[in-house]
């Protein structure tokens, strides 16, 4: 099938019969697809709205309408979040909203398909339809792509359709010998750019079939029944892939990886290589510049760039990049840092915002990482810069299993300690984490970025106060429950034998019997209280609270986890912050 950018894919003569998009029920030919954007392409002429967020999971409905809203000059908004707020949003701007789902305040894509065949206003002789738009101007037609990077908070990046039939002509030029005639399946969103670029824009210029669904689970692999496919796949996806095991010879005929979204663990790659047949093929980029450059991790640590790009390293180590598709005659500043080649190959040393300075001493929180990633005890893990009475490091971890087995008894005070000597080998102790976070899994977005303000937020949460386990009716809670040894509690509260203060056991019980009882009211007074024992850190708590009279009394009692060591009990008088005393 003869390669043909986006732009005139409207005017080109394919096979009537030739796959764009299959499913396991049934295959959407081209002439399918004509039909389809034909009659989406006329609801969207009939109106006066210029800017669609258009969001669909469906991969076909997504080409068609993409298509048909360039083809009728209008510009679509790619946005994955499809929340309340965000559709309001967009309304409020004066954008239409056209999706897969129905959603409130939607047009739905399916719903205008489907009332087509009732509707005699649509047109039938799609040739008719398409005669109408002989061209569409590459330069002129514009989409924008809305990002939450790794903070949550949404940005537009307008794009021109120019900047991305470049990229993709040079991903075809590039990869072609072991992408065509091939059907590509895809595991990311195509409402960000990596997905729109691998799994929409080129297999469609390069009549490549695709699935309308994403592939969500690595079991799914072996539904395929497709010896060479092309699997477009974030790290996310692959570090499951890794973990499962599949029939040997599933892809006898070869198959091709891409990965992208961040970067792949070489062990990873490696390991998928082992359970497939196939190293993944790495791409490094941004929603700002497209692809910027590529790798076999497995082969080279170093990134290749494409072409048409070139790098350069800017005074403070950030990573430059000038291309055809970047307007700026500056190119864009990356915020990674990067240690370029002679030969213009460049490898990734962290993020900009990865050094800080720690009581006057510059590090690297990329350093830390890879040191914590040299025990054989941590699968993954986030450092981040934290402030209270000064700048301090924390340090959010995820065990291996070898970790897991080898810290099964052991107290998060021990592990802690654990984790301080092992790093003293590396790194002078200013520098070395104050604060330990031992988590399931780190909290990442869609497109397998980090989420830092979630990472921050579990420094936070409770202030050093884990909640293990929680038994609950409408009048009684029992919390299972540890105050960690790093908690500000323990500040000044003794440095050579640190207890709990009652007024941090006060505060933690008020604080739950708000959450559990949503009551809504302050402390008022305290009549009654009694300590009978000191609480050091990390110790397994048990904490019952009983609301009484609607709400206005709650009483509090911290016990051992076996409830035989008796800490400390009283009651608290609860008041709107208005009531008088």
């Amino acid at each position: 099938m003869d390669y043909c950018a986006f732009s005139s894919l409207h005017t080109v003569d394919r096979p009537m019969d030739y796959p764009v998009a299959f499913s396991s029920l049934a295959v959407k030919t081209w002439k399918d697809f004509r039909h389809d954007v034909a009659i989406l392409g006329s609801y969207f002429e009939k109106q006066d709205t210029k800017r669609w967020l258009l969001n669909t999971d469906n991969s076909y409905e997504f080409s068609c309408a993409l298509q048909a809203l360039l083809l009728t000059g209008k510009e679509p908004l790619l946005c994955a979040n499809t929340t309340e707020g965000v559709l309001r949003h967009f309304k409020e701007e004066g954008a239409g909203c056209i999706t897969g789902k129905g959603l409130a305040g939607s047009i739905s894509i399916s719903m205008i398909l489907a009332n087509s065949k009732l509707d005699t206003g649509f047109p039938i002789d799609t040739g008719s339809f398409f005669s109408r738009f002989t061209s569409l101007n590459s330069t002129e037609a514009r989409l924008t792509l809305y990002t939450s990077g790794s903070t949550g908070s949404p940005k537009a990046f307008p794009k021109r359709l120019k900047e991305l039939e470049i990229e993709c002509l040079e991903l075809w030029r590039i990869w072609k010998d072991i992408v065509s005639a091939r059907k590509v399946y895809s595991t990311v969103n195509h409402h960000h750019i990596y997905g729109l670029l691998f799994s929409i824009l080129l297999p469609l210029q390069a009549g490549l079939p695709f699935s309308d669904s994403i592939l969500q689970y690595p079991e799914s692999l072996e539904a395929l029944g497709d010896p060479a496919p092309v699997l477009v796949c974030s790290p996310a996806f692959l570090k499951r892939v890794a973990e499962v095991s599949v029939s040997p010879g599933l892809f006898s005929s070869g198959l091709t990886v891409f990965s992208s979204g961040g970067v792949l663990p070489l062990e990873t790659a490696q390991a998928v290589k082992n359970s497939l047949g196939c190293a993944p093929l790495e791409i490094y980029g941004s929603t700002e510049t497209g692809g910027i450059a590529w790798r076999k991790s497995v082969e080279e640590e170093l990134w290749k760039p494409f072409d048409r790009h070139n790098i350069t390293i800017a005074e403070n180590g950030q990573i430059r990049v000038r291309s055809p598709y970047i307007t700026d005659p500056d190119g864009f500043l990356c915020g990674d840092l990067g240690r370029l080649c002679s030969d213009g190959r460049f490898a990734l040393e962290g993020r900009v915002d990865s050094i800080v300075k720690i009581e006057e001493k510059r590090i690297s929180l990329t350093e830390v990482e890879k040191r914590l990633g040299e025990s054989p005890y941590v699968a993954q893990s986030c450092v981040i810069p934290l402030t209270g009475k000064r700048q301090y490091l924390g340090a959010a971890i995820v065990l291996s299993p070898a970790g897991n087995a080898f810290f099964r008894d052991a107290t998060k005070r021990e592990m802690n300690e654990w984790f301080r000597e092992h790093l003293s080998a590396f790194l002078e102790s200013t520098v070395i984490p104050k604060k330990w976070r031992f988590v399931g899994s780190l909290p990442r977005n869609s497109e397998d970025k980090l989420l830092r303000a979630e990472i921050e937020a579990l420094f936070r949460k409770n202030r050093g106060v884990h909640v293990n386990s929680v038994l609950q009716s409408d009048s009684a809670v029992v919390v299972g429950l540890t105050v960690s040894a790093d908690s500000l509690f323990f500040d000044g509260h003794f440095p050579e034998f640190p207890i709990l203060p009652a007024v941090a056991q006060c505060d933690i019980a008020l604080r739950l019997a708000d959450e559990y009882f949503s009551t809504g009211l302050v402390m008022r007074g305290i009549p009654r209280v009694k300590f009978k024992q000191p609480i050091p850190p990390d110790v397994q708590l048990r904490l019952e609270l009983k609301v009484k009279e609607e709400g206005k009394k709650v009483s509090f009692s911290y016990s051992d986890e076996f409830g035989k060591i008796q800490y400390s009990e009283g009651v608290f008088i609860l008041g709107r912050g208005d009531d008088e005393l």
